[in-house]
């Protein structure tokens, strides 16, 4: 009966060896704890690499609109389709873009008054200084058909 448990103590002992070898890269002795591992890739070329931006003036004026320019640039290898560049002011299809190309365009903002603001959310309320303007979204379609998303920065304009 003794000699049945230590066996079974070796088989159970070498079966969590070869569970354990089983989840570890040996190479760099580092245990894979999920089958989630994403590959991340090394080189200096990346396929999908797209960035958002927009600029616009430092200082504005209420009752005024400024003018804000928004570009979208794919730095990476492949193309990327479906492109589309949205805020909660427009949609702005941009279709397919390759490699090193970019897309601009322009936005009008509306700075309102104080008076403009009271008369949606009441007598105390005033325009924030800075005004602040949230940034677009871009969204598109990788090489591999996986959907994207990417936000652009945000912008705060001194009011005078």
């Amino acid at each position: 009966m003794k000699s049945k448990i230590g066996i079974m103590a070796i088989v159970g002992l070498l079966m969590a060896i070869v569970f354990v070898s089983g989840c570890t890269n040996q190479n760099t002795n580092q245990t894979n704890t999920s089958n989630t591992t994403k590959t991340t890739n090394t080189s200096t070329i990346k396929e999908v690499d797209v960035k958002a931006t927009m600029n616009g003036p430092s200082m504005g004026k209420k009752g005024t609109s400024v003018l804000i320019n928004c570009s979208i640039t794919n730095k990476g290898s492949s193309s990327i389709k479906n492109v589309i560049a949205h805020s909660q002011d427009f949609d702005r299809n941009l279709g397919i873009m390759g490699p090193g190309q970019t897309k601009s365009f322009t936005w009008n903002v509306y700075i309102p008054t104080d008076k403009e603001v009271q008369g949606d959310f009441g007598e105390n309320a005033t325009v924030s200084n800075p005004f602040y303007i949230g940034g677009f979204a871009v969204t598109f379609t990788d090489s591999s058909g996986s959907k994207n998303t990417v936000n652009s920065n945000n912008l705060n304009i001194k009011l005078g």
